[in-house]
């Protein structure tokens, strides 16, 4: 096996598995060398190919399983599906145009709920942020894809700003829910929402923007490397 040349993404350690998958060196079924082993045969670190794995599962590639190992998953039709979902949603026209759309609305949005939000609301996105990660350790997707579509609602009505609220609506209402129910849901992805909620806490309008912008950069990252990746 060729190693990965420095410097090594995960994106990178991503890709090449999926090839291999796609190319029979590993099958359906099959369980994929210890991740030390693993690590070493792609020359790549064990950090970096411990997040490529979590991208592979939230993909529905691979499925760890706890005391057993790393497994290509059984039905290769959710591996198909997945990517089926994703053209539909990637071959969309103006989808750069959203994704920019995305970033200036919910950058404002945030901005203005750090300045506007009431008590209550900023009580209600802790809650609304504690669930969310309850449903990350529970393996939950489906209650958390309801909570995060809920918390990007809930910013844009602490902005308390007509006109922004109804240009969120029509974002939100566009492709958002498509994309958080594609995307992986990991710790560090809950980690972005954490520090968005955390500035808008602190009531610091530029922190708040800033987080926001790069949450919705992960986001805009990881499709754009699925568009190109993951389908091919």
């Amino acid at each position: 096996m060729e190693p990965i040349q420095a410097p090594s993404i995960p994106e990178t350690i991503v890709q090449r598995i999926i090839r291999m998958i796609g190319d029979g060196t590993w099958k359906a079924g099959d369980r994929l060398p210890p991740q030390r082993h693993l690590s070493q045969e792609l020359g790549v670190s064990m950090s970096s190919l411990r997040e490529a794995l979590q991208t592979l599962q939230g993909m529905g590639v691979i499925e760890l399983r706890h005391g057993e190992g790393t497994f290509v998953c059984h039905n290769p039709s959710q591996i198909v599906e997945r990517c089926l979902n994703l053209a539909l949603v990637l071959d969309r026209d103006k989808v750069e145009d959203f994704l920019d759309a995305r970033r200036a609305v919910e950058g404002g949005l945030a901005y203005l709920a750090a300045k506007r939000a009431t008590d209550e609301q900023i009580a209600r996105l802790i809650e609304l942020l504690g669930g969310m990660k309850a449903a990350i350790e529970a393996g939950d997707d489906p209650r958390f894809e309801s909570l995060d579509v809920a918390y990007h609602r809930l910013i844009a009505e602490m902005s308390h700003s007509e006109i922004l609220q109804y240009l969120g609506s029509i974002v939100f209402d566009t492709l958002l829910e498509e994309f958080i129910r594609l995307v992986p849901h990991t710790p560090k992805g809950w980690q972005r929402h954490a520090e968005v909620c955390a500035a808008i806490q602190a009531r610091d309008p530029e922190r708040s923007e800033k987080a926001m912008h790069d949450l919705v950069d992960a986001t805009a990252s990881y499709i754009h490397f699925v568009k190109s990746n993951a389908c091919d």
